[in-house]
């Protein structure tokens, strides 16, 4: 027999314990899906949501918007230096925005006359904070207007509480504008005079000076020459002192590294950056690993001799003479590296002292002709330093009194234009369209409101529906193969007839889509799952009432067709079924063969399908557990599986009794039965835990009863739903030993686990009580 369930080799299967988890991620629905299938609910809230805004839009008052736009234009002086632009920048636009807005341009606005008897005014007690409240000032994203607007009740009201905003700012800022500038301009006129008499001074003083001394006119260019030399000096005499402060720090810097015997391998670094010293290091480094080399490969060779010939053959000892003159220059190689490493630091050492001496000498040198110079200059040249020092101050007013000129002829013409130049692009007037409330985005949020709200409940639904919606999602949510899915049937099982009619639809309607559906079932069965080798086939379900006995008796109908010899048994020995659809007595059965070890050949009842035996269930017993696994059962289909290609057991549901895992431990291959609208992930996960505990072998799952509206889409969404109460001669199924017991972490199942079941009638006798071990 092949292992316990057959699965590709690339699944990992998960344990119980996580199985629920990954079935509520495996269970969300695509969310266009979700929407589809609640569209109605959708297209009711989204009506209620435009109903509710309609009403709020016949109660809303309406409101009307007036506009004024303005482009202001600054043009302020510039002050003597001053070259930035202060003129249309962003920071200045929201500054007037602002000044708009503020109190005294809104004071103004609320007492001018006109506005007095303005209804909007009439129960307002502080009419500034209205305007504040109700006056909006926005400057323009891609240009430089500002847009000043009121929302109010009444559209003319609006438009001239507006335009008295915009007159009150235009009457207190654009006019104080002006008298700034008169007031640069007055400032500017009296620094002109200033600075004119200022200048007249200089050049008077200049002249007087150079009448004084005539022996100042001989000058190389614009120089005196002992000023010139003077000063090429003073610049020499800089670059060496910061040379010499260099090659100092880089003297006491090297001394200080070779004083320290630690850090004398990075001062040889240092003295290796040079060219030659570094080609000479690398030399003697190569020619002393090229020693180290031969003496590695004699090694070798000694070693190998010695271990040949012995320490005392010839060649051995020649070659432990060369090692040794190798030996011998290796280390005075390696002394004369030592000794050279110490001679080029100390090379450098003296190199860094006499690059300093060099300088420190060439500093005192410069020092002493700079000092004897500048006494020379100041003997000699005393006067062409105060000349040079008039000319300067001379140039530095006339500078000033040139750019004084400028800004006054500027100041001028702004004077002329005004300081801020207000242009009113539009005067806001009333309208009769209102603003507010707007029809289409009311409507389009109510709307949109509803649909979240249908869209959220269509959501909280979904989220609380536990059943399995969709081929997909069962074979990722159970990992176990899907075989197929079984339309609903038309027919009623409240009676015998309907019963056999639905049991026997191979028979009854050979041509439906119910009987193709049973065909393509068998097939799925044969070649994917049961094939030669799995001759005992277990159906059984997760919950009664999910169909099992009915896919069971046509599933071993449509083999039978398929010219194999077929026994089918009814185990179900809770509530059986199979004698109602096929017609016979259940007075003898399956229980009468496990009570009394009767010949089972003598019980098996011949049907009217060629090719198909039916083994009624009998009389219930009161304990069908210990029935099924005292290992007569077990020898019983061991003899039947000589005499049939197929057998098919109809067992109980795996939850409710232990009947369904005692008998799928026992064949070959275990058909679970889901129902749609009604299995549940919790149940179907449970029930397929269950299996794996009694080690059922080759496990599929069928899914019958898919409605018709579903089955052209089954495969994208169906729902399942619970199950009642499922009882015989108002009995019930004992109580089961299902527990969701956790799987070790590498998702295999565990080995040696128990399945206990309690009988019907409680009982205290141990010996009533059975335990399967598997």
């Amino acid at each position: 027999m092949s292992s316990l369930i057959e699965y590709d080799s690339n699944t990992q299967l998960e344990p119980s314990g996580m199985a629920h988890d990954h079935a509520a991620g495996a269970g969300q629905t695509n969310l266009l899906e979700l929407a589809w299938q609640a569209r109605w609910l959708l297209l009711l809230t989204v009506l209620t949501g435009l109903g509710a805004a309609w009403i709020l839009l016949q109660r809303v008052e309406p409101r009307f918007t007036s506009v004024s736009r303005l482009y202001i234009e600054r043009n302020m002086p510039r002050i003597l230096e001053q070259e930035v632009q202060l003129g249309n920048s962003a920071s200045y636009l929201y500054t007037q925005a602002e000044l708009i807005r503020s109190t005294p341009v809104l004071a103004a606005a609320a007492e001018q006359g006109e506005n007095a008897s303005l209804e909007t005014f009439r129960d307002v007690d502080n009419r500034v904070a209205f305007l504040r409240k109700n006056i909006d000032v926005q400057v323009g994203q891609n240009d430089d207007i500002i847009n000043v607007s009121a929302e109010l009740a009444n559209s003319a009201d609006a438009a001239q509480l507006v335009n008295s905003v915009v007159e009150a700012y235009i009457s207190k800022y654009a006019e104080e504008r002006r008298t700034d500038t008169v007031e640069v301009l007055t400032i500017l006129r009296n620094e002109k005079q200033r600075r004119d008499a200022e200048l007249e001074a200089r050049r008077q003083e200049l002249i007087e000076f150079r009448q004084q001394n005539a022996a100042l006119a001989v000058q190389v260019g614009e120089e005196n020459v002992i000023t010139k030399r003077f000063s090429s000096l003073a610049q020499e005499l800089d670059r060496v002192e910061l040379e010499l402060l260099d090659a100092k720090a880089r003297y006491n810097r090297t001394k200080s590294m070779y004083e320290t015997p630690s850090q004398r391998p990075f001062l040889l670094e240092l003295a290796s950056s040079q060219q030659q010293v570094a080609n000479e290091i690398r030399s003697e480094s190569q020619l002393s690993l090229d020693l180290e080399n031969k003496i590695r490969d004699l090694d070798l060779q000694i070693a190998s001799l010695q271990s040949t010939w012995g320490d005392g053959h010839p060649r051995v000892r020649i070659m432990l003479e060369s090692r040794e003159k190798l030996q011998a220059r290796l280390d005075k190689q390696q002394a004369d590296i030592e000794k050279n490493k110490e001679a080029i630091v100390s090379a450098y050492v003296e190199t860094m002292s006499q690059e300093y001496q060099l300088l420190e000498q060439k500093r005192a040198e410069l020092q002493r002709n700079y000092d004897s110079q500048f006494k020379l200059a100041l003997q000699v040249n005393s006067q062409a330093a105060k000349l040079a020092l008039l000319e300067e101050s001379l140039a530095r007013t006339a500078r000033l009194t040139d750019i004084l000129d400028e800004r006054i002829k500027e100041v001028n013409l702004i004077e002329d234009v005004g300081a801020m130049n207000v242009s009113i692009l539009e005067v806001a007037g009333p309208t009769t369209v209102p603003t507010y409330p707007n029809r289409t985005r009311f409507l389009g949020v109510g709307g949109l409101l509803g649909g979240l709200v249908g869209f959220g409940l269509a959501w909280l639904r979904n989220l609380m529906d536990h059943r399995l919606k969709s081929i997909d999602e069962i074979a990722q949510v159970l990992q176990l193969p899907v075989l197929g899915a079984l339309p609903l049937s038309s027919e009623r099982a409240n009676d015998r007839k309907g019963r056999s009619a639905i049991g026997t639809v191979l028979l009854t309607h050979p041509r439906s889509t119910a009987a193709e559906a049973f065909r393509t079932l068998r097939t799925a069965i044969h070649f994917g799952l049961a094939r030669d080798d799995a001759k005992i086939i277990c159906v059984t379900s997760p919950s009664p009432g999910d169909g099992k006995s009915t896919v069971a008796s046509n599933m071993a109908i449509a083999m039978a067709q398929a010219d194999q010899r077929v026994l089918l048994i009814d185990a179900d020995m809770r509530k059986p079924t199979q004698h109602t659809i096929f017609e016979v007595t259940c007075e003898q059965g399956l229980s009468t063969v496990l009570t009394e070890r009767r010949p089972v050949r003598e019980l098996i009842v011949s049907t009217e399908v060629v090719n198909l035996d039916l083994l009624p269930c009998g009389v219930c017993p009161a304990n069908p557990v210990e029935l099924l696994n005292n290992g007569f059962f077990s020898e019983l289909l061991d003899k039947l599986r000589l005499d049939y290609d197929k057998i098919v057991i109809d067992s109980p549901p795996v939850m409710p009794v232990a009947d369904a895992r005692v008998i799928a431990a026992q064949t070959d291959a275990t058909i679970l039965v889901l129902r749609a609208d009604r299995s549940t992930r919790r149940m179907s996960v449970a029930s397929r835990d269950e299996l794996w505990k009694v080690h059922a072998q080759r496990i599929g799952v069928v899914v019958n009863a898919v409605p018709a509206r579903q089955q052209s889409s089954y495969s994208s969404g169906y729902g399942y739903g619970g199950y009642g109460a499922y009882g015989h001669a108002g009995g019930s199924y004992g109580e089961s030993a299902y527990q969701l017991d956790a799987y070790p972490a590498n998702g295999r199942r565990q080995k040696g686990l128990a399945i206990s079941a309690k009988a019907e009638t409680p009982s205290t006798d141990p010996a009533e009580t059975s335990e399967i071990s598997t």
